[in-house]
């Protein structure tokens, strides 16, 4: 735990420096810019800048300072929902400040206060300089008290060169409109101290529980060093930051003459003792928290902050989430001050409707947690507008009378998604690969794998009947083949946001993450489903407006397709069977007047209960459990939830089915061989949903294995050659200092290349992204500076432009599809390309209890790929597996039903153990491994 601190303490320490190093460099970098700007007169440069600083002018007066206006949220018709404001705060007239404020402030912040027209050149130019002497050490800051002033009240935090100029131009501006009295009046009431704390007089009443006209020299300073840095210089987290502070700034006024030397020794010498008042805590609803922070991480984005949903490691990952939590705390905070505008995406009256459900449907369930006092079961569910992508509807608990629920565990609580995760990470990704809902797998007892929640092996089944069913080992067989870190890419395309490198495994197919999921993320998911794979990313805001009438954001409902539109359609076909099939997981819980796809699961001992669906309309997903994970006995409440909200919300709507894309059609099957035609010409065959990405697969192989037939031996024995060489090269620029730079240039390329090589034109949106794509690529690329490595990269390169031109070719010149002919065995017609086994997973998959039949082993490869089943009508039944000794079963309410054999498969039999019961396996999806 020591090191780790340390490590943070480092990464946080060299952040602060790198930051206020680029932000002096850029303020004297800046102020050479508008000098110049000035002197010589660069118009075309600066008009668009100035022009929107004066906007900001021209909307700005007193009252602008003085009053600390609300932020409002909006829903989605316009009505106010909540007003967030400071709470407590104070506004003194300058009349009121004592002295020894304002001298402090000066002091520390700007010492040319006085004398300046709003800018201070010299100040930057000394700054700038200063840096360099020291090398690299901060010694001296560059904005002036007007520049900091005008910073925090109009502009965003952003390092950029524009944001500088307009700093500049509107601090010169407002010096010409108000008096220097004014300017610090308006600064040291408007200037941010912590902890929610905003001017002076706030600040005073905050930390010392009175009036700032009775602080003394020494705790004016102290709380003076705070707005530098309100994180590193919290006066409760971080006391010693602080008081290292305060001794500069006293150091600084005795300095300039604003203390006596045995004022300045009385000071250094009182102990700052805290004196903090209890501040009253006003709860915020489901729908305001939602609201709340989806605006901070888009002010983020407006910031320059890139998010990320994939690391190379750990190291990375928290250096990423340390950077990523300080911004948000940070712009959070701003938004909670006011002057915004909120207009949500929230629509009131589903809103209230799910928390209706969520509430009626766990009434019954009263226990509490004797130290919270809230209700130990709890809910989550989101509901998004497949037509937008925007969250209409979010819900991260019960409400209870006596006491605030605030924790929103719809998006910030992470439980493993069980079953619900199938349809991601194993079966639309099979289907992107060739196979079909008709393919067939065999669902047999694998060594350290998961067993099923029937408890039995069903022998060989269709993808349909595995997903009807919630098959466990179909899905991880699917991903043990086709590779997990390929199929965690899918979820980082639709930025699921705690997607570690453990996570690479097998396990991931039924539920098995190191984090897992929030509701929001899978409600995300399923909805991307519902619009044929286009993933919208879901927010609550549809504009952002600030104190000034600045549009800060405006939804523009963005799409990025994340799965191929035939593919996701016939996902969404195969859902509609779980709850319309006699054995679906998900029978009885569909929609009476309404076309639906769903999809339940359950985590070990079911300590998760999920339901998520969706209809053309709406997607909604529920979870049900407890905050610390217990095992539940009822399994069905978030089934009733779900089915009961979305009876709700779709009454009075016609139904419809989904909408077929182009890219999927009907065609004829034989049940026995696998063979596509399109035309039934024996009678029996049966109409089946088949994507085009099938034929081109099939056609793809061919030009494959004629391609590969063709590539002269010579070619890849020069690659082998070249790799010597560059290893020479990289002695070369190791003794220049250059390595890690060449590397971070040639990780960005190869990373550019990834994106390329994952690219593929389906339709006609494709083109323009694959377009800007291959020209982020070529830049990329030119930027290596190893010859060899550049020409590896470039013949990748050219190897994806060539096969994308031709797929561009196939969207804009149409050709017939030619249909493949009869084959003697139909698994070899619908499988895939075969992949190589993944590597041994490193971690456990469940606890030994949860396991079953199976015990737990050091985990081993991933089961090579099972022959080719022969396209006999009926498979010959496998050799029954050595039983082994089984741990003693927990009590249950109903008694678990025997295991049958693999012989006695009849396809459209329901589970042992019934249809259904209230409890028992039958009614959930997994047990991670285990359970459904």
């Amino acid at each position: 735990m020591k090191v780790k601190r340390q490590n943070k303490r480092k990464r946080k320490v060299n952040k602060i420096v790198k930051v206020t190093s680029w932000t002096i460099l850029s303020l004297f970098l800046i102020g050479l810019l508008v000098l110049i700007g000035l002197v010589f007169g660069y118009k075309e440069h600066v008009a668009a800048i100035y022009d929107e600083a004066n906007r900001k002018v021209e909307a700005i007066n007193e009252g602008t300072f003085k009053n600390k206006t609300e932020t409002i949220i909006h829903d989605d018709q316009g009505n106010v929902i909540k007003k967030v404001a400071v709470h407590d705060y104070f506004y003194i007239e300058d009349k009121a400040i004592k002295s020894d404020i304002k001298n402090a402030v000066i002091a520390i912040e700007d010492e040319r206060f006085m004398e300046h027209e709003g800018y201070d050149l010299r100040a930057i130019t000394r700054a700038g300089v200063e840096l360099i002497k020291n090398k690299g050490a901060i010694t001296q800051g560059g904005s002036t008290i007007t520049q900091q002033l005008v910073k925090v009240q109009f502009l965003s935090l952003d390092k950029i060169y524009t944001r500088k100029i307009e700093e500049v131009i509107i601090a010169a501006k407002l010096e010409k409109r108000y008096t220097k009295v004014q300017i610090l009046e308006f600064y040291l009431n408007n200037i941010n101290y912590g902890n929610g704390a905003y001017g002076i007089e706030t600040a005073s009443k905050t930390y010392f529980n009175k009036s700032s006209k009775d602080l003394t020299v020494s705790e004016v300073a102290f709380l003076t060093a705070i707005p530098n840095n309100p994180s590193v210089y919290n006066p409760v987290r971080n006391k010693d930051n602080t008081l290292e502070r305060r001794d500069l700034i006293l150091f600084k006024m005795n300095d300039l003459g604003y203390i006596t030397d045995r004022q300045y020794k009385e000071a250094i010498a009182q102990e700052i003792v805290l004196n903090m008042p209890e501040k009253e805590y006003e709860p915020e609803t489901y729908e305001v928290s939602f609201a709340l922070s989806s605006a901070t991480k888009i002010l983020m984005e407006n910031e320059g902050f890139k998010f990320k949903y994939s690391f190379e490691d750990n190291e990375e990952r928290l250096s990423y989430w340390d950077e990523y939590n300080d911004l948000f705390l940070q712009l959070n905070k701003k938004i909670r001050i006011g002057g915004y505008t909120i207009h949500t995406t929230i629509d009131m009256e589903k809103q209230k409707m799910l928390q209706e459900s969520v509430n009626q449907q766990l009434a019954d369930f009263t226990e509490k947690d004797t130290k919270t006092g809230l209700y130990k079961l709890q809910s989550a569910s989101v509901t998004i507008d497949n037509q937008t992508g925007d969250v209409v509807a979010i819900v991260g608990g019960r409400t209870q009378e006596d006491i605030s629920n605030t924790y929103n565990r719809a998006f910030l609580s992470f439980r493993q998604p069980g079953s619900i995760i199938k349809p991601f990470v194993a079966y639309t990704p099979a289907f992107e690969r060739g196979m079909l809902a008709t393919s067939q797998m065999t669902d047999k007892s694998i060594k350290n794998g998961p067993v099923n929640a029937y408890r039995s092996y069903r022998g060989l089944m269709t993808l349909r009947e595995a997903v009807e069913r919630s098959t466990n080992t179909i899905p991880f067989q699917l991903v043990s083949k086709y590779g997990p870190k390929e199929m965690l890419s899918y979820l980082e395309d639709m930025k699921f946001t705690n997607i570690v490198p453990e996570d690479n495994s097998a396990v991931i197919a039924i539920g098995g993450f190191t984090y897992g999921t929030s509701t929001l993320e899978m409600a995300s998911a399923y909805s991307t489903l519902a619009n044929n794979g286009e993933y919208v990313q879901p927010t609550g805001i549809q504009k952002i407006v600030d104190v000034t009438n600045t549009v800060l954001y405006e939804n523009e409902h963005e799409k990025e397709r994340v799965y191929d539109s035939g593919s996701a359609y016939l996902m969404t076909d195969v859902l509609k069977g779980v709850s319309t099939k006699s054995y679906g997981t998900g029978k009885g819980y569909g929609l009476s007047d309404m076309t639906v796809a769903v999809k339940t699961g359950t985590t070990n001992n079911n300590k998760d209960i999920w339901m998520a669906g969706y209809t053309p309309f709406y997607t909604t997903v529920v979870w049900v459990g407890e905050d610390i994970p217990k095992s539940m006995s009822n399994t069905r409440k978030a089934k009733e939830i779900w089915n009961d909200y979305m009876e709700k919300i779709h009454k009075g709507i016609k139904d419809q089915d989904f909408i077929k894309p182009d890219r999927i059609s009907y065609m004829y099957i034989n049940p026995k061989t696998g063979e596509v035609d399109k035309h039934d010409n024996h009678g029996w065959w049966k109409k089946e949903l088949v994507p085009e990405i099938y034929f081109e697969l099939q056609q793809s192989k061919k030009a494959e294995a004629k391609q590969t037939k063709e590539i002269p031996k010579a070619e890849v024995k020069k690659e082998k050659v070249e790799e010597p060489r560059v290893k020479e090269k990289r002695k070369e620029l190791e003794s220049d200092g250059a390595t890690k730079e060449e590397s971070n240039l040639e990780k960005n390329a190869s990373s550019a290349l990834a994106d390329l090589e994952r690219a593929v034109i389906r339709e006609q949106s494709d083109i323009a992204y694959v377009e800007n794509l291959k020209v982020k690529v070529k830049e990329a690329i030119e930027n290596v500076k190893l010859p060899t490595v550049r020409e590896n990269l470039y013949t990748r390169y050219n190897k994806q432009v060539n096969r994308l031109k031709a797929e561009r070719n196939k969207i804009e010149n149409p050709i017939p599809v030619e249909v493949p002919k009869p084959v003697e065995e139909k698994v070899k017609e619908v499988k895939p390309k075969e992949v190589k086994p993944t590597e041994p997973v490193t971690k456990p998959i469940i606890p030994e209890e949860d396991i079953g039949t199976t015990q737990p082993e050091p985990i081993e490869p991933a089961p090579k790929p099972e022959p080719k089943p022969k396209p006999e009508p009926k498979p010959e039944p496998e050799p029954k597996p050595k039983p082994k000794p089984e741990p003693k079963p927990e009590p249950k309410p109903e008694p678990e039903p025997k295991p049958k054999p693999v012989e006695e498969v009849k396809p459209e039999e329901p589970p042992a153990a019934g249809e259904g019961e209230e409890e028992g396996p039958s009614d959930s999806d997994i047990n991670d491994l285990g359970n459904e």
